[in-house]
């Protein structure tokens, strides 16, 4: 079993992620920015700190096997939520490092899409443009970082129960479904900490 932390644990993708790993026998540190909601649980760790500020992570990693996060920005506008938190998470992390990050299905277009998930996907990228640039940013800084990382694709997130993945593409080079469950994602996130085919790639995923 692993030690895990899960940074962005109040979110709907983070509280999965916490409770599938609980329930998996891992011993998780839930890091929020703000007091705690989640129940007391055994394995179960909380701590508080700000992912977006410089040094806020520094030592809050240590004994940790594995680090995700699971941050997401609210809403449309400008942002750096994304580079801000990845920029503090590689300073804290030693080089080799596990660490697997959500990032989007949208960022980039597969060779292998059609007209239409090509012009859905750049009209997207339109609408989420400072979203998808911040999180073009954050790609960019672990892959000059010297972690085993993963920064895993989704695409549109539902609340549907977990069905199962359909579709992965490692490398992120051929077009998924349309809908990732955040089920099925926490359960991948935590299906890939040890399949070294994820490491210091992106995965494009849906169910």
């Amino acid at each position: 079993m692993s030690a895990i932390a899960v940074i962005g644990a109040t979110g709907r993708t983070g509280r999965m992620i916490v409770d599938q790993a609980l329930a998996r026998g891992h011993h998780v540190t839930a890091i929020v920015r703000r007091t705690a909601t989640l129940a007391p649980a055994p394995g179960l760790t909380v701590a508080t700190a700000d992912p977006t500020l410089p040094g806020a992570l520094n030592g809050l990693l240590d004994h940790h096997d594995v680090v995700i996060s699971a941050l997401g920005a609210t809403g449309r506008g400008p942002t750096t939520l994304y580079s801000d938190s990845t920029a503090a998470i590689i300073t804290a992390l030693k080089p080799g490092s596990r660490l697997l990050v959500i990032s989007s299905a949208g960022v980039s277009i597969p060779p292998d899409a059609g007209f239409v998930t090509r012009l859905h996907t750049r009209l997207l990228h339109r609408i989420m443009r400072e979203v998808y640039t911040d999180m073009e940013r954050m790609e960019q800084q672990l892959a000059h970082s010297r972690l085993r990382w993963t920064a895993v694709r989704p695409t549109r997130l539902t609340d549907d129960p977990a069905a199962g993945l359909g579709r992965i593409s490692l490398g992120a080079k051929a077009k998924v479904g349309p809908r990732t469950a955040r089920a099925d994602l926490a359960n991948y996130l935590l299906d890939a900490i040890d399949d070294p085919r994820t490491h210091r790639v992106p995965v494009a995923i849906s169910s």
